[in-house]
């Protein structure tokens, strides 16, 4: 009786600080155990249009004008982005530019500005440039977002964390996830791939690379 007094009253007194960090590994969990609070959180959208920052250019001079698509047809996906528990950064909506009264009053995308859709804040831009090849209103189109160092080459010059599209008047971020640069998951800061071949020859037909 005395001997599991004493094993009840030494369970009930250890606390945090009596555990060494790193002490307790995955094979001392029990397996289905753990809940979502016991997780990092999962942290909700951060929508484009929703006052900033972030919030969309207009091409520098006023003459492209992006917005999500949802503000001409209710009811579609909002431009925006969240970083999942495992610090996974995820796009998400559809996103259209028109032109603009302002600068040369054309949105065509002969100017580098023109194709600059919003700046992503520095917590969740990537450590590596992501490129991916993704659907438009026409053709597909290459959807660039610059590193936290930004992107140069030649006289070309995408600031940190710039959004930028090449293709058509529409563009559909859904689907576009990379692992956040300054993102720590457990401990351990997370990291991106490096350009594939793929990439860097799209980076050569934009004349970026």
């Amino acid at each position: 009786m005395v001997a599991a007094a004493g094993a009840g009253y030494s369970v009930a007194t250890i606390g945090t600080s009596d555990i060494k960090n790193n002490a307790v590994t995955s094979a001392k969990v029990k397996n289905g155990t753990l809940k979502a609070a016991d997780m990092i959180p999962e942290k909700k959208f951060t929508f484009v249009d929703a006052g900033g920052p972030p919030n969309f250019t207009n091409g520098g001079q006023g003459d492209c004008v992006w917005q999500s698509a949802e503000a001409i047809i209710p009811g579609l996906p909002r431009a925006g982005f969240r970083t999942d528990r495992f610090g996974t950064v995820h796009l998400s909506g559809l996103v259209q530019r028109s032109n603009g009264a302002g600068g040369d009053g054309v949105c065509d995308g002969a100017e580098i500005d023109d194709g600059i859709m919003f700046t992503l804040p520095s917590s969740v831009r990537p450590k590596k440039h992501v490129i991916r090849v993704v659907s438009g209103g026409g053709a597909p189109g290459t959807l660039i977002i610059a590193n936290k160092n930004g992107l140069v080459s030649g006289t070309t010059s995408l600031p940190a964390g710039t959004v930028y599209w090449t293709g058509d008047t529409v563009v559909l971020l859904d689907g576009i996830s990379y692992p956040a640069g300054n993102t720590k998951v457990f401990g351990r800061t997370t990291t991106s791939g490096k350009t594939t071949p793929h990439g860097r020859s799209l980076l050569k037909q934009l004349g970026i690379g």
